[in-house]
């Protein structure tokens, strides 16, 4: 137990020790100290800002040896804090300081420049907004970007979209069962966001619209996902199954890793991180155990390794059905 503390602890220090010197150092710069210090506070604002960010990424890396543009990355995202988050006394100062500002400015600039030259060559391979975002931020972060902004969309504009089934597979579906569910959650969100803004309003105004737009967003992330449930429904095909979950889960797996189905997995089964379990909310009716591992991404651009999959489907009896007639060679264990 202890063994695992201390490596979450070695995963997550280089994020968290170079915030938080980073939040310290711009709460100091909120001090009487730093407005009576003011060149003398952003210099060592903008050295425990640049600092920490180039620590914390070398910290990081592989052999704690970070590529010359992500190193520049850092610092280019230094500049921004540097400039943008110290206290107006600080920032000041930070401003009437040109050697400072140029260099800052440089730095921008080039990581900016190098990162434009490689989002063409990315465009030209892959022709996709995911590598031209992923070549200014980190690729994950590029990904969970695109991916809200796919949600949004969702939510807002895509009304009566038709289901994603393309020709030769089988669709099951399992919005039914979980829609009025997520629905009832979505009710008791708006209610609740009405309910904290009013109260909210007579604290501060501004902290109510900032927790209203976080809170509205959210409402509109539950409608794209009742809708992503409707629109990608499980698919069938005739060499592979593709368990699908909405916007949550897409992973897909070939039918002769399939085992056969089992009655039921217990609770403790359902929880192993080697079980894939879609049956939000509710208890599976299809139970299928693996031949052996598949590989499935996770929602942050990962993957882990799974021997069983659980699902709530609709039409369970024509899922196993078709399922033995695709070639599952023992469908009903």
């Amino acid at each position: 137990m202890n063994a695992a503390i201390a490596a979450k602890a070695r995963k997550f220090a280089p994020i968290v020790l170079p915030l938080a010197a980073i939040a310290a150092a711009r709460t100091m710069t909120f001090t009487d100290w730093a407005a009576a210090n003011a060149t003398l506070a952003a210099l060592l604002f903008a050295w425990v800002v640049a600092d920490g960010l180039a620590l914390g990424l070398i910290a990081k890396a592989d052999r704690h040896r970070p590529g010359l543009k992500a190193l520049l990355g850092a610092f280019a995202a230094a500049s921004l804090v540097i400039v943008l988050g110290a206290a107006a006394p600080v920032r000041a100062a930070i401003l009437s300081m040109p050697p400072l500002l140029a260099a800052l400015g440089v730095t921008v600039v080039a990581y900016l420049g190098w990162s434009a030259v490689r989002a063409g060559f990315a465009w030209r391979a892959e022709r996709s907004a995911e590598a031209v975002l992923g070549s200014f931020i980190p690729r994950p972060l590029a990904r969970a970007i695109l991916h809200e902004f796919g949600m949004m969309h969702l939510a807002l504009f895509r009304w009566n979209a038709p289901r994603d089934v393309p020709a030769g597979a089988q669709a099951f579906a399992y919005h039914r069962y979980l829609n009025p569910m997520v629905a009832a959650l979505l009710v008791l969100q708006l209610f609740e966001l009405a309910v904290v803004h009013f109260f909210l309003m007579m604290w501060n105004p501004t902290i109510a619209w900032i927790a209203f737009g976080l809170s509205a967003a959210g409402a509109l992330w539950l409608v794209a996902l009742m809708k992503s449930f409707r629109i990608n429904p499980v698919l069938l095909d005739r060499d592979r199954l593709r368990v699908r979950s909405g916007a949550i889960v897409d992973a897909v797996v070939p039918l002769d890793a399939i085992a056969g189905i089992v009655p039921a997995f217990d609770e403790a089964t359902r929880k192993r991180k080697d079980t894939l379990d879609t049956a939000l909310l509710a208890a599976p009716n299809v139970c299928l155990e693996l031949a052996y591992p598949v590989a499935i991404p996770t929602m942050f651009g990962g993957s882990r390794e799974v021997v069983r999959v659980a699902m709530r489907l609709e039409d369970s009896a024509g899922f196993i059905v078709a399922l033995g007639q695709g070639g599952c060679q023992n469908p009903s264990v």
